[in-house]
């Protein structure tokens, strides 16, 4: 056999690795559709909390953090009645503080297959007024910073099964992050069609940013705005008992469409 040069071998190389992906990916989906597409464990986290209150409420001074809360704590329990087979981790479930990190880290660890984190919003001073909902999804330009991160954090047991190399973890990673992208969409859209359902807030849109949540979470993951402290009837509509169990309802309706999605690929 001819010897190969250094180009050469770095083709090959390059090349074995993506053979390697896909056969993984192959065994993956012939071998675990059962166990791995189950939606089995998942996260919801309140936003905020202790110390941290979150945005305030312009016309009654609510605080954020006892907002969400409630609703986060409401749609657990329609999830739990409804799919009891399902593991429901709430990184804060009372009035404490736990930094945005850890929150990701809990969800990372337990092998979540979802992560919602649930907050309301304020209109910055220099802005105009605003109001209605808003569910964010990770910035496609950081969308190589959450492949490094969902490398370091080597979520799936299975890239060390199938290679320890950087090459190999590398696009391991690159292919799973870019399958969550699929699925945030999915569930971002279904989010937004239950809320005009659901609730009576108005929508504004889904949006693409950079916070931690949706980085730091090595699994499909959004971030929903539920409404404006800032905005009078938000900050009412997000007080009440009724918009609260709204919201609550939205978010289910939407996690059992993203839920039948899932566990059919």
């Amino acid at each position: 056999m001819t010897s190969m040069n250094n180009e050469q071998l770095a083709i090959y190389n390059f090349f074995r690795s993506l053979i390697k992906a896909c056969l993984f990916l192959l065994i993956v989906n012939c071998t675990l559709i059962n166990a791995q597409q189950r939606l089995d464990v998942i996260v919801l986290d309140a936003g905020h909390g202790g110390k941290d209150p979150g945005t305030i409420g312009d016309a009654t001074g609510v605080q954020e953090k006892n907002i969400v809360l409630p609703i986060t704590m409401k749609l657990g329990r329609m999830i739990e009645a409804k799919y009891p087979g399902i593991k429901i981790i709430f990184p804060r479930s009372t009035d404490e503080y736990i930094e945005v990190k850890e929150r990701t880290r809990i969800a990372n660890e337990n092998r979540s297959k979802l992560f919602i984190s649930i907050h309301a919003n304020h209109k910055k001073k220099e802005e105009s007024d605003k109001n209605g909902f808003e569910v964010y999804l990770l910035n496609k330009e950081r969308f190589p910073e959450a492949v490094l991160f969902t490398m370091k954090e080597n979520y799936l047991l299975s890239y060390q099964q199938a290679g320890k190399d950087t090459l190999d973890n590398y696009i391991f990673s690159s292919l799973a992050q870019n399958g969550y992208t699929r699925y945030n969409e999915y569930l971002a859209s279904m989010i937004e069609m239950s809320f005009l359902s659901y609730t009576e807030l108005a929508t504004r849109g889904i949006i693409q940013a950079g916070n931690w949540v949706t980085l730091g979470a090595s699994m499909p993951s959004v971030l929903v705005e539920t409404g404006y402290l800032s905005d009078a009837s938000d900050e009412k509509y997000l007080s009440s008992e009724k918009g609260q169990s709204d919201i609550a309802t939205a978010l289910f309706h939407a996690f059992q469409s993203y839920k039948a999605l899932y566990e059919m690929q």
